[in-house]
């Protein structure tokens, strides 16, 4: 609890489990599609491997830019208003913390998807993994954290203070 007694575990509980959702289970199941695809010797190369070599090290680097990106989004709509009122405000961080974090759970899932798209193309399936690791990786920097709410509340009771709410419909 905190100075105004909100509950922060219910705060972060909805969105780690999406976040656990989008970033683990869903790769989970398109690895095991590549698996079977991987072992069922069906799958034949669209692109050729001089090719496919530039695609793999543009798609890295788009993943590690995503990454940071969602790193960097997170810090910047943590720090942006997100109460609308001194009534609603456990109501408006817990909705507000459930967008920012879909956003970047979002981003960070798209990371898997290159890697799918790529194996697709005619990657291998250690590739395909590389990113879904990657994915991963980025996703334990996004996911919320107690420490991360404290850090928001604290932000926001600031700016609060400052008399700078939350605009626009509701």
């Amino acid at each position: 609890m905190n100075n105004r007694e909100i509950d922060l575990n219910a705060i972060i509980a909805k969105p780690l489990y999406l976040g656990l959702l989008i970033n683990i289970f869903i790769p989970a199941i398109m690895i095991a599609i590549a698996y079977y695809l991987d072992h069922s010797k069906e799958r034949t190369g669209m692109v050729p491997s001089d090719t496919l070599n530039i695609l793999f090290w543009a798609l890295i680097i788009l993943s590690v830019a995503d990454g940071t990106v969602a790193v960097f989004l997170r810090k910047r709509l943590s720090s942006m208003p997100m109460i609308r009122s001194n009534e609603t405000f456990a109501g408006d961080l817990a909705d507000r913390v459930l967008t920012m974090s879909l956003v970047c759970f979002a981003i960070t899932a798209a990371i898997s998807l290159y890697g799918l798209a790529f194996y697709i193309l005619g990657g291998t399936f250690d590739h395909f993994l590389l990113f879904v690791v990657i994915s991963f990786i980025a996703f334990q920097f996004v996911r919320p954290r107690l420490s991360f709410v404290e850090k928001v509340v604290v932000a926001q009771e600031k700016l609060i203070a400052e008399g700078r709410f939350l605009q626009g419909k509701k």
